[in-house]
């Protein structure tokens, strides 16, 4: 995943805990979250309390889950923005990360 978004202003965090810490610290664009984090969450409910706390923010859930109930819970519960299946493709995903950066950005400076 760092080489995918090398160029991009990182931090990693290996927790919903520490996700959510980094969170309190600065103001981030965008979360990229692993599905499988630690066994008291997943980071499907990572990215709710995400959704919850900082709704401008873009959520994208990473995972090696091919079960179809995470894709539901996902898009029901609009936790996430993009769902990307590992093992995923470098381009699809920044790709995906920049269109919805800048659709983000331009609807940002038009209600300025």
């Amino acid at each position: 995943m760092r080489r995918t978004l090398r160029g991009y202003d990182i931090v990693e965090a290996c927790s919903p805990r520490e996700g959510l810490d980094a969170l309190k610290t600065r103001r981030f664009d965008a979360v990229v979250s692993d599905y499988s984090m630690d066994a008291d969450a997943d980071g499907l409910d990572f990215l709710q309390l995400v959704k919850l706390q900082y709704p401008d923010t873009i959520r994208f859930l990473v995972t090696a889950n091919r079960e179809l109930e995470v894709v539901v819970r996902a898009v029901n519960e609009g936790a996430v923005h993009r769902y990307f299946l590992k093992p995923w493709n470098d381009e699809k995903l920044r790709s995906a990360l920049d269109i919805v950066l800048r659709a983000k950005h331009t609807q940002a400076s038009q209600d300025s």
